[in-house]
């Protein structure tokens, strides 16, 4: 089989060993085992043929009790909720800037690691972040990190704007997680302070089609949307099928015997995956893994057994991400 060359559109790095553990609770695993601070993470990619990664920054679990409290903010009156929605930001505003800056600092030190800035209302009104992502961009970002899920945010209000207009301006794409629910699709692999529950009155803020009037209003945009198989799929073929920049990464897999999917109940089965990327296109999927709280292997493992031609796996383990990352 061949060793083909590898783009992780989607690994999450952390700044201390000890940060990593807090962050990324997964009982059981050995400290020989965790590669998320960058030194580490440069080794893994060593060993296992991965030629560039772009990591996501966002708010360490640790720190994001002030998200959990604000995911809940729609009970409350208008007024009382924007008070407190304030009183949010002006505690995660400030974790945020500084993970980017020691994003940036990081794709400095290491050219092989692509920094995507944490985004989110949290930083301010809209041209606070427009110029977020022109000070980070000066300081080598590489691209822009949204989990509408996380803040509590839809990616088409209209506050977002100005920084759409400045990532298009300045060539770099945003990713975004995609998954079901305001609570974390990873709350089956570790605990999660806002706990599980089905419900019709969760918010999809993530929902695929909530980009598209973004796209609309941003031709030259490229869009990211991550966890392709968690749900949705006839929103991101309809998406694929009508905007030529948007993409979809593999990140945390399929359905299949020896992958549980995050999210059980939505997940895209592997023996459909084929089907579902060609009317995408393949062009559009890229790799990605949600490392470390997923693993690289079994990901892996699954797209190169896939029945596509070398060509196309080619394309999604590689040159799909090197053609959005422009590199």
């Amino acid at each position: 089989m061949e060793d083909f060359e590898i783009v992780d559109m989607h690994v999450h790095l952390c700044r201390t060993e000890e940060e990593e553990r807090n962050y990324f609770l997964l009982p059981g695993r050995r400290e020989r085992d965790r590669w998320s601070i960058p030194e580490r993470r440069i080794e893994y990619m060593d060993m296992n043929n991965i030629t560039t990664t772009a990591f996501m920054i966002l708010v360490p679990r640790q720190q994001r009790g002030p998200l959990y409290e604000k995911a809940k903010l729609g009970e409350l009156p208008e007024a009382q909720r924007q008070k407190e929605k304030e009183r949010i930001s002006q505690q995660i505003g400030p974790i945020m800037r500084e993970m980017n800056e020691w994003g940036c600092g990081v794709g400095r030190q290491f050219p092989r690691l692509l920094p995507f800035i944490g985004m989110s209302d949290d930083l301010g009104g809209p041209e606070d972040m427009a110029e977020e992502v022109a000070l980070r961009v000066s300081q080598g970002a590489r691209g822009v990190k949204m989990h509408p899920g996380q803040f509590s945010h839809y990616p088409d209000d209209k506050a977002f704007w100005p920084m759409y207009a400045k990532c298009q301006e300045l060539g770099i794409p945003i990713l975004a997680d995609s998954g079901p629910g305001p609570h974390s699709h990873l709350v089956f692999m570790y605990p999660n302070p806002l706990g599980y529950k089905l419900g019709e009155d969760d918010k999809n803020y993530a929902e695929p089609k909530s980009w598209a009037k973004v796209l609309e209003a941003f031709p030259k945009l490229t869009v990211i949307l991550a966890h392709l198989g968690s749900a949705w799929w006839d929103e991101r073929v309809e998406l694929a099928q009508k905007y030529p920049n948007i993409y979809f990464d593999t990140s945390q897999g399929f359905a299949a015997p020896d992958q549980l999917p995050v999210v059980a109940r939505r997940g895209l089965a592997e023996e459909d995956a084929v089907r579902v990327f060609r009317k995408i296109g393949v062009e559009k999927i890229i790799f990605g893994t949600d490392m470390p709280g997923i693993p690289l292997q079994p990901q892996l493992e699954q797209i190169l057994r896939l029945p596509l031609e070398d060509r196309e796996k080619r394309q999604i383990l590689s040159e799909n991400a090197k053609r959005a990352l422009k590199i």
